[in-house]
């Protein structure tokens, strides 16, 4: 685990860093789901596929979901969680540009976190 915390400011959704110790896997969570795969200078396979420009549709709910479990499977595969599991849900009520994704990570240790972001669709 990493030894900062990163801290989301959950009106803007801009992360900070904190030197805070960090005993939780939402650092790796949050990473996993915003390095854009590729960008890593360590390893090239980490973080999230690049979707340029997707429609608001049920498929692309699909897609967005499979990209997110994608990215979060190596916390399964180094034993740092025991379950993950990533629901999207198209905000068609506030926002028709956006869709919401919701992940919750059960931790080796037993800790559930929850985190919650939003992808920008058209």
């Amino acid at each position: 685990m990493m030894d900062f915390a990163i801290v989301i400011d959950n009106s803007t959704g801009l992360a900070g860093m904190t030197f805070d110790q960090v005993s939780t896997l939402m650092n790796n969570v949050y990473l996993s789901l915003t390095v854009i795969k590729g960008t890593w200078f360590h390893r090239p396979e980490f973080g999230i596929a690049r979707r340029e420009r997707l429609k608001n549709t049920p498929h692309t709910a699909r897609l967005i979901q499979q990209d997110c479990e994608e990215a979060l499977k190596w916390l399964l595969d180094t034993g740092r969680a025991t379950s993950i599991q990533v629901v999207t849900e198209r905000d068609r009520s506030q926002d028709l540009n956006r869709l919401k994704i919701v992940v919750q990570v059960q931790q080796a240790d037993g800790r559930s976190i929850t985190f919650t972001t939003f992808r920008e669709v058209v």
